[in-house]
């Protein structure tokens, strides 16, 4: 009887690391199925997932696959840790606009906010198609400011206060708008009336290839962040 008890007690003495590692294996999910992820918009060109992370909390591991261009609008201190290494810490401030090459080089991570009582928001644009050069992108005027340009993407940042305006631009490529400071504006397009309209941080517009001007006829500072794909 001894001898039968003593094998059953190695081969479980055996395999118990290997429990141990499959428990300790992450759960892994795909972007669009993350913690506190909401997929928004998706087209031929585009998918939006918009990120309202509370303080204290993980996304959990996810994978990404798509190259992404990104847009702060309610900024916090977070935790980056990437699968297979240790956390690191990364302040993502209000409107900064960032890029990640995923289409090249997939990735796994989640997202910490470490902030006490701050709400990390973010909208972020995944580009469909993995190939550039589909499109040929336009260039701007100040008060236009180009906050971001390769190969895959360019984005430019547009402030004003009430009463400014910025000049009419003709867009070429089909792109995105992003509303990191809402307010009242006005816009204008060449054969149409007039279009006033309430923006409100953290809003997504998809921007088709035309001429349009804007103008903020409200009484709060507004800005955006608009992409154009290549």
């Amino acid at each position: 009887m001894k001898q039968p008890l003593l094998g059953l007690l190695l081969a479980c003495a055996l395999t118990a690391p290997c429990w141990a590692e499959e428990a300790e294996k992450p759960t892994i999910v795909p972007v669009t199925n993350a913690a506190f992820h909401s997929v928004v918009f998706e087209n031929d060109n585009m998918s939006l997932v918009s990120v309202t992370l509370p303080p204290g909390t993980s996304t959990g591991y996810h994978s990404h696959d798509q190259d992404l261009v990104f847009a702060i609008t309610a900024g916090a201190k977070i935790k980056n840790q990437v699968l297979g290494e240790g956390p690191v810490e990364v302040e993502f401030k209000l409107g900064a606009v960032h890029f990640v090459n995923y289409t090249k080089n997939p990735g796994v991570h989640q997202i910490i906010n470490v902030e006490e009582n701050k709400t990390l928001r973010l909208l972020a644009i995944g580009i469909v198609r993995p190939e550039p050069g589909r499109y040929t992108i336009s260039t701007r005027p100040a008060p236009y400011e180009l906050a971001l340009d390769n190969d895959r993407v360019r984005a430019w940042r547009l402030r004003l206060n009430p009463g400014e305006g910025a000049p009419v631009i003709q867009q070429t490529a089909p792109g995105a708008r992003i509303v990191v400071a809402g307010g009242m504006v006005t816009e204008r397009r060449a054969g149409k009336p007039d279009q006033p309209r309430v923006l409100r941080s953290q809003d997504f517009m998809e921007m088709p290839a035309e001429e349009r001007g804007i103008e903020n006829n409200g009484d709060s500072a507004v800005e955006l962040v608009e992409i154009e794909l290549k």
